[in-house]
C-alpha cells in the first residue's frame, strides 16, 4: 500500500498494482515515474496522481470520449509504437481551463499512452502540424465552437478542479476545493482492468 499524506484530495492510500511506471517521466517532470490514476465519481475528469510528489496531480480525460476520434489514424500503429497490444491500449489526454475564457482545453499534441495490462505508460509527441497543447474541448464563455468535442454521455459538468474524487475517507479536513478529505483510500483507480 502506498500512502500520500497532503495531496489535492487530502491523505490518500493507493494498492501497490494501481501504479503505473512512466519510464521517462512525463514532459515537465522527468524525474516523476510512478502514477496512479484517480477517478472521480461523477464527470469524466480524472487524475494523474504521482505517488513521488504528492502535489502534483494532473487532470486527464479518457481520449476515448473525443468526437472526432482522436487521434487520427490506426491505434495498432500507435500500439506498436510505443511497444504493446492494441487491446491493452489507453490513451489519456492532460486537460485544464484556460483562465481567460474559461474553456475546457487539451493537450492533444502530447498525449499519453498506457498500457493497461503492463502498467506502464509514455507520454508521446504527435504532429504539431495537426495537433495543439490547447485544442479546445468546451467552448468558452463567448460560445465559441471547440474543435474537438467530448462524447454525448460524458458528463461534462465542472472542471478539472471540480469535486468527488472516487475515493473513500474519514472526512475531517477541508481541501482547496472545499472537499473534507483525510485519510482518503482510493476506491477506483483507472484503467479498468
Amino acid at each position: 500500500m502506498i500512502h500520500l499524506t497532503n495531496t489535492r484530495f487530502g491523505n490518500i492510500s493507493i494498492e501497490d498494482s494501481a501504479a503505473i511506471e512512466f519510464p521517462r517521466g512525463i514532459i515537465g517532470f522527468s524525474e516523476e515515474t510512478q502514477f496512479a490514476i484517480l477517478e472521480r465519481a461523477n464527470g469524466p475528469i480524472a487524475y494523474l496522481q504521482s505517488l513521488r510528489n504528492p502535489k502534483l496531480a494532473l487532470p486527464i480525460l479518457d481520449a476515448s470520449l473525443l468526437k472526432p476520434d482522436y487521434p487520427e489514424g490506426s491505434r495498432m500503429e500507435l500500439a506498436n509504437t510505443v511497444g504493446t497490444n492494441v487491446d491493452n491500449l489507453a490513451i489519456l489526454v492532460v486537460v485544464h481551463v484556460d483562465k481567460t475564457d474559461g474553456s475546457l482545453r487539451a493537450n492533444l499534441l502530447a498525449p499519453i499512452v498506457v498500457d493497461s495490462e503492463g502498467r506502464k505508460a509514455w507520454q508521446i509527441i504527435l504532429d504539431p502540424e495537426k495537433y495543439s497543447a490547447t485544442t479546445m474541448l468546451s467552448g468558452p464563455k463567448d460560445n465559441a465552437s471547440p474543435k474537438y468535442s467530448t462524447d454525448n454521455s460524458a458528463d461534462m459538468t465542472g472542471t478539472p478542479e471540480a469535486t468527488d474524487c472516487a475515493v473513500t475517507n474519514t472526512m475531517d479536513r477541508t481541501n482547496a476545493f472545499g472537499e473534507t478529505r483525510d485519510n482518503v483510500t482510493v476506491t477506483s483507480v483507472g484503467l479498468n482492468q
